[in-house]
């Protein structure tokens, strides 16, 4: 049961000679792997371009193609035949995601140097199409299949790119980012993951920064947890509430995502706590819940 400490503290109302069209995406990038159920995702990075005026970019990474147990075992004449099949294979993969992107473009009329990438399998340049964007669109992965070892793209986008990635869940079918909720802990991964969010908060319809457990960091609060933020957002133009909870020794993961539900958020914003040496990475347990078991889109900024 999550015990409530404050219900809700409305900032101060945004000055009238504040701009709030100084937050702006100017390119978004949606990661397409040929094999995941995209249709949902693609109509929300189409959305959010809309929406931001932003330039719309897709970057498909070609599937591992299928091989039978006889093509594993051609040779000569026949394995070029079998190369041959695995191309037009690809070939058709790529051209049924193609097509759904561009019918994405014109349902939206997104501007004409919207762009569709291709990569081939295994291609070691994935992670650097990420690197110039304004925000990144990638599926949530299905589950953490592994504990250490290599991250998955997703994993490695939130670790080490530097941008704010959004991960769509599977077979999500949210299109407009209407309500938001921002995870507020006043630590630097948070601090910039609301920065990162602000062309998408201030075009909200409501934004709640909810603050859980804010004795565990009096330092970073203030008198009044969640109060400076919500006064800087309003600043900006967007229309804030704060809502202070304890957790009463819930996992904290579980409680955002049952707080967004109750709040009926279409976004959920928050920092990505972790770290990535070589071969091995760990994401903390709040991260880690939320990455996993989200069925809403996540914003995560590092």
């Amino acid at each position: 049961m999550v015990h409530k400490e404050s219900t809700r503290s409305a900032p101060e109302p945004a000055p009238s000679s504040i701009d709030t069209g100084t937050a702006e995406l100017g390119e978004i990038v949606v990661f397409i792997d040929g094999q995941t159920q995209t249709a949902g995702m693609l109509d929300f990075a189409g959305t959010l371009a809309q929406e931001n005026g932003a330039r719309l970019i897709s970057v498909f990474m070609q599937p591992e193609p299928a091989a039978t147990p006889a093509e594993s075992f051609a040779r000569g004449k026949g394995m070029h035949s079998v190369i041959e099949v695995h191309h037009a294979q690809l070939e058709r993969i790529e051209a049924e995601y193609k097509a759904h992107f561009e019918d994405v473009i014109r349902r939206h009329g997104i501007r004409s140097e919207s762009e569709w990438r291709s990569l081939p399998y295994l291609s070691s340049e994935v992670g650097v199409h990420a690197y110039y964007a304004d925000l990144v669109v990638i599926a949530r992965p299905e589950s953490a299949s592994q504990t250490a070892g290599p991250p998955g793209l997703a994993e490695s986008l939130v670790l080490s790119s530097g941008r704010p990635i959004i991960m769509f869940p599977p077979r999500g079918a949210v299109s407009r980012v209407s309500r938001v909720l921002a995870a507020w802990n006043a630590t630097r991964e948070s601090i910039r993951a609301v920065a990162d969010a602000l062309p998408l908060l201030v075009k909200a319809e409501a934004v709640e920064v909810l603050v859980v457990d804010h004795q565990r960091r009096p330092e970073g609060h203030g008198q009044e947890p969640g109060a400076d933020i919500a006064r800087h957002l309003a600043r900006h133009g967007a229309h804030v509430e704060v809502r202070r909870v304890s957790s009463g020794g819930r996992d904290v993961g579980d409680l955002l995502l049952s707080q967004a539900a109750a709040f009926g958020a279409d976004l959920l914003v928050m920092g990505a706590y972790g770290h990535s040496q070589l071969r091995e990475w760990m994401f903390g347990g709040v991260t880690r819940t939320v990455l996993y078991e989200a069925d809403l889109p996540v914003l995560m900024s590092r």
